[in-house]
C-alpha cells in the first residue's frame, strides 16, 4: 500500500511533465511552421539544430542579460539574420551544439571521461561564435575592398546632376549581391520610410559597425548640414578609401614573408634536408662497410 501511495504522485508528476513537454514541442513546431524560418545564410550544420534551439529558447531567455542581447541583435541585424534569428535563438543554437557535441563525446569516450566531455561541450558552444566572427571579418574586408568603386560610381552620378538618392538607387539596382549593396539597400529603405537621408546613412552605418562606412556617413551628414558639395566629399572619400586599400595591401604583402616562415621551417626545410642528406648518408654507410 505504501508503494502504491508513493508511485501515484510520481506517475502524476511524470504525466504532467510529459504533457508540458508535448505542448512545448507543439508550440515550437507551430512557431517553425508559421514563418520563422531559418535563413539560408546559415550553414547546414547550424540550421539542423533549429528545432532543439527553439526548445531551449525559453530557458535561454531567462538567463540572457539585456546588454548582451542588444549587442547580439545588432550583429545579427547587420548580417541580415535578424529577426529570423533572434539573440535568444542564436544562444540556444550554440547551446544545442554544445549539448550535441557533449553527447557524442559521452557515447564515444564513456561517462568517466568528463574532461573530454567538457571540452567537447565548450568547443560545440564556441563553434557557431567562431563562424559568426569570421563572417563579420569577411564582411568588413569585402566592404573595404569594394567601397572605392561604389564611391566612384556615386561621384559620377552626383557630378552628372543626379541626386545622391538616385545614385544609391542605381547601385541597389545594378550592383551584385554583397555587403555594400545590402548597406545601400537598407539606407534606401530607411529613406523611403520617411527618415532623413543623412540620418539613414549614419544609423545604418553604425548598425553595420564598419569604420569606413561610419566615416562616410558622418562626412555626408556634415556636408548636407553645412551645404557643401556632395560631389567633392564623395571624391575625397573615394581617394581616401583607395589610399587605405593600397596601404592595407602593402601591409599584407610585408606580412607574407613572416607568415611563410613557419611552413618553411617545419615543412619545406626538413623535406629538403631529408632529400639531400639521405643519399649522402647511404653512400657513406656503403663506403664504411666496404
Amino acid at each position: 500500500m505504501n508503494e502504491m501511495q508513493l508511485l501515484a504522485p510520481a506517475a502524476v508528476c511524470s504525466a504532467i511533465a510529459a504533457g508540458a513537454f508535448t505542448l512545448l514541442c507543439g508550440r515550437t513546431f507551430r512557431l517553425q511552421r508559421s514563418g520563422s524560418n531559418t535563413p539560408a545564410k546559415l550553414p547546414a550544420a547550424i540550421r539542423m539544430f533549429r528545432f532543439p534551439a527553439l526548445l531551449l529558447a525559453p530557458l535561454v531567455s531567462m538567463l540572457l542579460w539585456q546588454g548582451l542581447e542588444q549587442r547580439m541583435a545588432r550583429t545579427l541585424d547587420s548580417l541580415g539574420l535578424y529577426p529570423q534569428i533572434t539573440p535568444t535563438t542564436w544562444i540556444a543554437l550554440r547551446a544545442a551544439h554544445g549539448i550535441a557535441a557533449a553527447s557524442m563525446m559521452l557515447m564515444i569516450a564513456g561517462p568517466d571521461s568528463w574532461v573530454l566531455v567538457s571540452l567537447a561541450a565548450t568547443g560545440g558552444f564556441l563553434a557557431a561564435g567562431v563562424w559568426l566572427r569570421r563572417i563579420c571579418t569577411t564582411r568588413e574586408r569585402q566592404v573595404a575592398r569594394e567601397l572605392p568603386a561604389y564611391l566612384d560610381l556615386l561621384t559620377v552620378c552626383v557630378e552628372a546632376g543626379a541626386t545622391l538618392t538616385a545614385g544609391v538607387r542605381l547601385i541597389v539596382a545594378q550592383a551584385p549581391d554583397s555587403a555594400l549593396r545590402s548597406y545601400f539597400d537598407r539606407v534606401l529603405r530607411e529613406v523611403r520610410g520617411g527618415r532623413a537621408r543623412s540620418q539613414a546613412f549614419v544609423q545604418v552605418a553604425e548598425l553595420h559597425g564598419v569604420d569606413s562606412l561610419i566615416t562616410l556617413a558622418q562626412a555626408l551628414a556634415h556636408a548636407e548640414s553645412a551645404g557643401m558639395s556632395l560631389g567633392q566629399i564623395l571624391r575625397a572619400q573615394s581617394e581616401q578609401r583607395t589610399a587605405e586599400r593600397f596601404a592595407r595591401a602593402e601591409r599584407l604583402a610585408m606580412q607574407a614573408p613572416v607568415k611563410m616562415l613557419a611552413p618553411l621551417i617545419f615543412c619545406i626545410f626538413p623535406c629538403t634536408f631529408i632529400v639531400l642528406a639521405v643519399p649522402i648518408a647511404v653512400r657513406m654507410l656503403e663506403v664504411f662497410h666496404s
